[in-house]
């Protein structure tokens, strides 16, 4: 019986084994995404997201943006008045993980296409077990003719972060700095994952950026 699954002698065997085929390659690329990381607590995403640089808003915001353009990121939205600032970056390579921010209890978007998957390949399997051997031996190639066709996904996976920057000045000569991150995976047009950035060394690389710039604009002499 199992040999009849993985050689099926009739022509609908062999259509439902490369139909399962195709369909469990397509399902395992987006089974295996980047690891999520569960959302923390508020107060610790909080901790992490904000720090208070000495000097005014002008002079916070420069580094801010200076750290931002080391990293990569675009900017999109710059509004010194009210302390602002969006940027984004788009890349094939993966730079922080995304947050699973579904309730408790609930399976992500990955875990239930991952169910569906198994579920299509139990029904695949039934049916090449009824239809894999009706005493023939037809040896017909598959329809079409192509037998090494593969409808997995063909392009690379997307990687789209995009950052958000609150800066307030304080009353005793600092600015506060809050950051929030957020990122999207995308293949051949298809979003396969959102979320959030809550990883503590994508905040330290962002932080430790400014207050290098910010040391640089205080210590470096400007050569008039």
């Amino acid at each position: 019986m199992l040999r009849n699954i993985i050689h099926p002698k009739t022509q609908s065997g062999r259509f439902f084994y490369m139909s399962l085929i195709a369909y469990l390659v397509m399902g395992i690329s987006g089974c295996t995404n980047m690891p999520r990381t569960d959302k923390p607590a508020t107060s610790i995403a909080r901790a992490m997201e904000t720090r208070s640089f000495p000097g005014d808003l002008k002079s916070v915001l420069k580094a801010a943006i200076n750290s931002l353009q080391d990293m990569d990121y675009t900017i999109e939205v710059l509004n010194s008045d009210i302390g602002l600032i969006t940027a984004s970056r788009t890349t094939e390579h993966a730079k922080a993980g995304l947050a699973n921010e579904k309730p408790e209890g609930e399976l992500s978007a990955g875990q239930k296409a991952c169910l569906a998957i198994g579920a299509v390949a139990v029904i695949a399997i039934i049916v090449a077990m009824i239809f894999g051997d009706d005493g023939s031996n037809d040896s017909r190639p598959l329809l079409g003719g192509n037998h090494g066709h593969n409808d997995g996904p063909d392009g690379p996976k997307i990687y789209r972060y995009k950052v958000t920057i609150n800066l307030t000045e304080l009353v005793d000569g600092e600015t506060n700095v809050r950051v929030s991150a957020s990122g999207e995976i995308e293949q051949d047009g298809k979003i396969l994952s959102t979320g959030g950035v809550h990883e503590m060394e994508f905040f330290q690389k962002f932080f430790a950026g400014m207050s290098q710039g910010l040391f640089l604009d205080q210590n470096v002499p400007v050569n008039n």
